[in-house]
Formats: structure tokens, C-alpha cells, sequence
């Protein structure tokens, strides 16, 4: 008999491609503000309400709900405090509903996010152990992962993975559109030749991790990141050499990166390792 996950914010860019690999093998329960099909369920956590049957035989949940840092507006302290309620209000809400149903599930997995580190940690590579930052994005992604630990902590899931998720890059979302547009801006942009890492994954690694922590049982953090690290530069000459323009020859890379051993040493393979792959299936798809 198929065992139930319930995702959060299965609508987003990450849970859209992890759907796919997991409704083959298991039934899929979403929760939703709006539900229009059989699968999906109502809930608000501002009005602390869920639709009860949501719950329903539950095994899994993962939670990938949350409001956008970056959506257009300032961060206020209004917004900060909607940002930290989709976040840890909805997972301390969802734990609270299932405390009281005395029901427990099997593994509560948690996207949380790189703003925890410090990327002052003078690290040349920076794992799971690196320094937490300072400011709202590393205490956000702090709390989020103290809500998550609570799970285990209350006894409501045998085990708890919490995924640090970096950039995300794709062809139907993502930040790839951002570079690609700095590009037709100002083509010179090259030039300028900036070295900052950026910690990224190809979309179908990021939701294949959440999916692998799953079915694997995994306890503890992992980073969603790309075993390759990729400069900002990188990524505009690998989008320039999809486009057939002018070649760049790949400088080396130095200095700090977040690193993916630990996902990768618990047996996940990436399909898109390094910058190169994945912007050659983003364009070509």
C-alpha cells in the first residue's frame, strides 16, 4: 500500500519538479489556500485553520512553503513577520494540529536556506558546519530549522531532514532569467569579470534531494547545492556558450564555496553537477 506525503507549497518552482518523482510510489496530498482538485486541501495559517482530512493518514510531510524575501516590496517589519510566519508559524501550526490528533508521522523534512551561513567564514570550502551569519536571513533560517527540530523533539516524526536550498536555476523559473536579461542589458557585463561563488542547483538536483531524503531516511542538515562551484562569471559565459557567441576560457576556480559532500557521501547523484550541464539542458530542453 502506497504511503501519503503531504507537501507544502507543492505550487512553487522546487515542488512542482518534485511531484513527478514522487507520485508514482506514493499518494501526494497538497496543502493549498485555493484547492481545485481532488489532492488539495485548504489551509491558513493567519487564521490557525486546516482542513482536517489534510491529515488524514499522513507518513510524510514536506514543507516547502514561504513567502518570497525578494518579491518587489521593502522588508518591513510587517513583511519580515509574514516571511517568518509562512515559514515557522506554518510549521509550528501543522505540528500543533498533529500533537493534538496524537498522531505521528515518519519524517518531517524542511527546506531551509544558505542566508544561515556566514559567508565571512574564511573557509575555502564551507559544509554544513559553517559559521552562522548575522542579520534577518541567518536568523530566519536558524528559527525555521529550530522549528524543524521541534518535530522530533515532541516525538511527532522519527526522524527530520532540514535542506538548505540555494539558488535555483531552471528553465520554467528560478534566477537563470535574471543573469540572462543582465546579459542582453549590457553585454559587457563580462567584462567586469566578478568572482563571487554562487551557491546554486539545477532544479531537478534541488527537488531530487528533497525526494532522496525522504525515501532515504535522512537525519540532519544537508546543503542543496552543486558539487561544482560556479562564479558569477561562469554562469554568464556558460549562458553566452549556449548562445553560441564568443568563448571565454574557464578561469580556475579559488576561495569559498559551499560544498554538497555530505548529501552526496549519503549516496545522492547529481544530474547536473557542474554549471556547463545544466545551463546546456536549460537552453536545449
Amino acid at each position: 500500500m502506497k504511503k501519503t506525503v503531504l507537501i507544502t507549497g507543492a505550487s512553487g518552482f522546487v515542488g512542482r519538479h518534485l511531484i513527478p518523482i514522487l507520485e508514482e510510489k506514493y499518494n501526494i496530498k497538497k496543502l493549498t489556500r485555493t484547492p481545485n482538485n481532488i489532492n488539495e486541501y485548504a489551509w491558513d495559517v493567519s487564521r490557525q485553520y486546516i482542513d482536517d482530512e489534510a491529515l488524514d493518514n499522513v507518513d510524510y510531510i514536506i514543507h516547502l512553503a514561504g513567502a518570497k524575501l525578494n518579491e518587489g516590496t521593502p522588508l518591513t517589519e510587517e513583511r519580515k513577520k509574514t516571511i517568518y510566519e509562512s515559514r515557522i508559524g506554518a510549521a509550528d501550526f501543522l505540528r500543533k494540529k498533529l500533537i493534538e490528533r496524537k498522531q505521528n508521522i515518519i519524517g518531517y523534512i524542511s527546506a531551509s536556506a544558505i542566508g544561515y551561513y556566514g559567508f565571512t567564514d574564511k573557509s575555502i570550502e564551507i559544509d554544513e558546519n559553517g559559521h552562522k551569519g548575522f542579520g534577518f536571513n541567518a536568523d530566519l533560517s536558524a528559527d525555521w530549522e529550530d522549528s524543524a527540530y521541534r518535530w522530533k523533539n515532541d516525538a511527532i516524526a522519527n526522524y527530520v531532514s532540514i535542506i538548505r536550498v540555494s539558488l535555483v536555476l531552471g528553465k520554467d523559473g528560478g534566477v537563470l532569467p535574471i543573469y540572462d536579461s543582465m546579459l542582453k542589458q549590457n553585454p559587457n557585463v563580462i567584462n567586469n569579470m566578478n568572482d563571487s561563488y554562487i551557491p546554486w542547483n539545477h532544479v531537478e538536483d534541488m527537488a531530487g534531494i528533497f525526494a532522496f531524503a525522504l525515501e532515504n531516511h535522512l537525519d540532519g542538515i544537508y546543503n542543496s547545492v552543486a558539487p561544482e562551484p560556479a562564479t558569477v562569471t561562469d554562469i554568464y559565459k556558460a549562458i553566452i556558450n549556449q548562445k553560441q557567441s564568443n568563448k571565454y576560457k574557464i578561469i580556475p576556480y579559488e576561495g569559498q564555496h559551499l560544498i554538497s559532500k555530505k548529501i552526496e557521501k549519503a549516496g545522492y547523484i547529481f544530474k547536473y553537477p557542474n554549471i556547463e550541464l545544466a545551463i546546456n539542458q536549460i537552453y536545449n530542453k
